[in-house]
């Protein structure tokens, strides 16, 4: 399979830096591959539109003054928290395999500078990214159970569909940012080279 001619490889003809990071990455996948979760959580995100889009009618005329897609919700603002956790994830995962790429066999004190770049990105990615993005899309779904489901919530002190004025994120917004990043995680992932 390709990418696992370098986890195979022998010891001695491995670089510093990839010895560094299969011995103190904390995720240890390819770069390759989390660019690739990084595109499935872009494209988790952008379901915030479909969602609400498709909100029973009883929902959409108790919860919502207006078309519920181009309303700003609380839940869509952490949807786009997530895919902003997302995208710098991408942008740093994406720069550190340039870098190798550029320089395949950097010096001892560039590899560690490398593999905590990589696990930043990597863990800020992936912890924020998915928080916003699963927490934000489960309440804007949160819907689909109907009324009950979402008086359910509402109980609970938990009010899926509260408008947040101070922020203009809409679910077309954070649609259209997770498609966004979610393509450019998936173009990034198919450019470069698995370390």
């Amino acid at each position: 399979m390709p990418g696992e001619s370098n986890l195979l490889a022998d010891p001695s003809e491995r670089t510093q830096y990839d010895l560094l990071r299969s011995r103190h990455g904390m995720i240890p996948l390819s770069i390759r591959t989390k660019l690739r979760w990084c595109a499935l959580l872009g494209f988790l995100a952008a379901l915030a539109g479909p969602l609400v889009a498709t909100l029973p009618a009883a929902v959409q005329a108790v919860y919502f003054i207006g078309d519920p897609v181009t309303t700003r919700l609380g839940a869509a603002a952490a949807v786009l928290v997530g895919v902003a956790g997302v995208a710098a994830a991408e942008v740093g995962l994406t720069g550190v395999a340039l870098y190798v790429e550029r320089y395949p066999d950097p010096p001892e004190e560039q590899a560690w500078k490398l593999v905590a770049a990589e696990d930043t990105a990597s863990v800020f990615g992936f912890v924020t990214g998915t928080l916003g993005v699963v927490s934000g899309d489960a309440l804007l779904a949160s819907g689909h159970w109907g009324l009950s489901g979402v008086s359910g919530l509402i109980d609970f002190g938990i009010r899926p569909y509260l408008t947040y004025e101070a922020f203009p994120a809409t679910p077309r917004l954070a649609a259209v940012a997770g498609l966004v990043v979610g393509l450019g995680a998936l173009a990034s992932s198919l450019y470069v080279d698995p370390p």
